[in-house]
């Protein structure tokens, strides 16, 4: 029996995919011959032909491939390939696109897979494998297409974390490891292990489509799943033993300071490593106590979601119930415990207007974190604000991002699209930083919030950052002279954002 999973997976993203390689490593302790077609390191014109090449040498029986969002055209071509090509093979397609969007993946596989992965996979290989592939369709967490209608079966009970093995990491490319997107986050660091400490995030949140998953197997057992911290530390000894060292960690989990308990057991289970991670928190979980034991574990850095700095906004659209305090609050208790932060934020949502982007940006500017990035918002599918976008006819057809920093795919005028653009550069570039000079461009930038013009004060900025020439009312009058009166003056460029 032999399971060829693909992975088509945006250049440059050097990180592996944590589906696939639990998946993998599950299937080989049954005795399931598995390879991975990575997809990474290959130009997107070359798909196909990397993986028709890779079938003819390994022979597959099932072929599996990760269907997400931001590569959904691709992958979706990359199917209808696989298909005309290959009729043979079972084709499966499973992934967060899968899962949210079924009506649009079943058309293109013979079977697509919701939500977990790992009860189904064991059981579809089995059933191939005992010549009983009709009664595939009879499992759970199942999805197919029978006479041009959608067919879901129900879910299966939630999957046990403590029954995931160990990991075969030769199911990766290692520059996945070495090459990894957060090494320049610990410096020095030359490989990053990738852990999953839990799974099931009980939070709300409308952009995101957790609660949906959660809302499907409302009947599958305990959402919240979280891996004894004695596992993840077997995980990593593993990892470790098998690369010779490690010099960072990042978890995948959402939250992982969900209380007192389960930080003071990674404090135990963790701290002799003295090994860095990465990982994400929700500001109103962190406590000092919490913030002390994630030190000693290991925390290097602490991701916080911010998303928006207007708290009746953030409070009511987004279903993030923590107020601005709280969220001061965790950055201040991370940041006296030792650990670096970075905000996340989102630029381009529904009914934010230039005010509230500002506002976000001024909050940043108050809390100083060490980091920050602002994603431009895309509406994932099944999320509450996929609906909206809808109703409101900001969203229409089916157009999906290359990546979450370009310009905004929503249908806003093109004199907010521009500012969305940015206020999410000046995140990105650091502008939220308390200096003088930056401080001074940053209101440049928000009283003219256009793409032109803000790299020319972003250019000028870093040359004067270089050159240490001019003072602050030099500083002014060259931006000024420069820059803000001819850019004003011009009839060529579409006039400030009205906020």
């Amino acid at each position: 029996m032999r399971f060829l999973f693909v992975y088509p997976n945006e250049q440059l993203n050097h990180t592996p995919q944590m589906g696939i390689l639990i998946l993998g490593s599950l299937l080989e302790t049954h005795g399931v011959d598995v390879s991975v077609c990575d997809l990474t390191f290959v130009a997107p014109d070359q798909w196909y032909p990397y993986v028709d090449k890779t079938m003819a040498r390994f022979k597959p029986d099932v072929v599996g491939v990760s269907v997400r969002t931001m590569k959904f055209t691709l992958a979706c071509h990359l199917l209808r390939e696989i298909r005309k090509h290959h009729p043979e093979v079972t084709l499966v397609a499973g992934g967060p696109q899968a899962t949210y969007s079924p009506e649009d993946v079943a058309p293109e596989v013979d079977f697509g897979i919701m939500g977990d992965g790992e009860g189904v996979c064991l059981d579809l290989c089995r059933l191939i494998a005992e010549g009983r592939r009709r009664e595939i369709s009879e499992l759970p967490n199942i999805f197919f297409h029978r006479d041009g209608a959608l067919i879901k079966n129900k879910p299966r009970p939630l999957y046990n974390l403590a029954d995931i093995p160990l990991m075969n990491y030769a199911l990766f490319d290692e520059r996945h490891y070495r090459d990894h997107n957060f090494l320049h986050v610990v410096p020095g660091s030359k490989i990053c292990g990738v852990f999953e400490g839990s799974r099931g995030c009980p939070y709300q949140c409308t952009y995101c489509s957790s609660p949906t998953l959660m809302a499907l197997n409302k009947d599958g057992g305990k959402w919240r799943r979280e891996k004894p911290a004695s596992q993840i530390r077997r995980e990593i000894d593993h990892f470790r033993s098998y690369f010779g060292h490690v010099d960072m960690l990042y978890f995948v989990d959402e939250v992982m300071m969900t209380s007192d308990a389960r930080t003071k057991e990674l404090r135990e289970n963790l701290e002799d490593l003295a090994v860095p991670f990465i990982f994400s928190e929700r500001p109103e979980l962190i406590t000092a106590d919490r913030a002390r034991d994630m030190k000693a574990a290991g925390a290097y850095s602490c991701c916080i979601g911010i998303e928006s700095g207007n708290e009746p906004y953030r409070q009511k659209l987004l279903q993030r119930k923590m107020t601005d305090e709280k969220l001061k609050n965790g950055f201040r208790l991370m940041r006296e415990s030792g650990v670096k932060t970075h905000a996340l934020n989102m630029m381009g949502l529904p009914d934010q207007n230039g005010a509230i982007m500002k506002e976000t940006f001024e909050l940043l500017q108050v809390i100083q974190p060490d980091t920050a990035q602002a994603t431009i918002f895309f509406p994932l599918p099944a999320t509450v604000l996929e609906t909206k976008v809808r109703a409101d006819n900001l969203y229409r057809g089916h157009r999906y991002p290359d990546n979450y920093y370009q310009e905004s795919l929503l249908d806003f005028p093109e004199g907010h699209k521009k500012a969305v653009s940015v206020y999410a550069h000046m995140v990105n570039d650091e502008f939220f930083r308390d200096t003088p000079l930056r401080r001074l461009a940053a209101w440049f930038m928000s009283r003219f919030p256009h793409p032109v013009f803000y790299r020319r004060v972003r250019n000028l900025v870093l040359d004067l950052e270089t050159s240490h020439r001019l003072g602050v009312a030099g500083s002014v009058r060259k931006i000024w002279e420069k820059l803000a009166r001819p850019f004003y003056a011009s009839s060529q460029l579409e006039p400030p954002l009205d906020r």
